[in-house]
């Protein structure tokens, strides 16, 4: 893709009436990558319909975990109404995701990465949290991905330090944007 033509893009929350590839997205993610963790249905401890009605309970802050804050989860969702990637957008920061993990997280499947698709979910997941009342997004990058750099500096990120996982030891970048 050349930098003149976007990609185009939508997000879609998470609902019991997902688009038709989400289960091949959500599999093909699996257990996790680059540091965007799977899913509980891609690594088959449940079913679609389990998986999605705790997306909706999550969201609501319904069953919580007490070291978990609520977030919402949306599919990247392309012009041919196909899945491209996935967003998680955390309505709150705890103490770990202040370190490590930030407000918002992002995933594009392999076979759409380089169309541009990274940054437009940033862009649609940054107005999710200016809709949430959010005035600064945090973001963490693994160092080495220079590609999410690139997609977090466009949007508008200024790097704030490192930040590490208190649980793994796994060093970040840190990065602001002022909504």
């Amino acid at each position: 893709m050349n930098n003149k033509t976007p990609a185009i893009a939508r997000l879609l929350s998470a609902s019991e009436a997902p688009p038709a590839n989400l289960d091949e997205v959500l599999k093909e993610l699996g257990a996790g990558d680059s540091r965007f963790n799977g899913t509980s249905f891609g690594r088959g401890e449940c079913d679609l319909q389990s998986f999605l009605r705790e997306c909706r309970d999550i969201e609501a802050a319904r069953n919580l975990p007490a070291d978990k804050v609520p977030q919402s989860t949306y599919w990247l969702v392309n012009a041919g109404n196909q899945v491209v990637g996935i967003v998680r957008v955390r309505h709150r920061l705890n103490e770990r995701l202040l370190q490590y993990g930030g407000h918002i997280g992002y995933y594009v499947r392999p076979s759409e990465r380089g169309k541009g698709y990274g940054k437009v979910a940033l862009q649609l997941a940054l107005e999710q949290t200016r809709r949430l009342g959010i005035s600064r997004t945090l973001l963490t990058v693994n160092p080495a991905n220079t590609y999410s750099k690139r997609v977090v500096l466009s949007n508008g990120g200024v790097q704030d330090g490192q930040g590490v996982d208190p649980i793994s030891g796994e060093v970040v970048d840190r990065y602001w944007i002022e909504c």
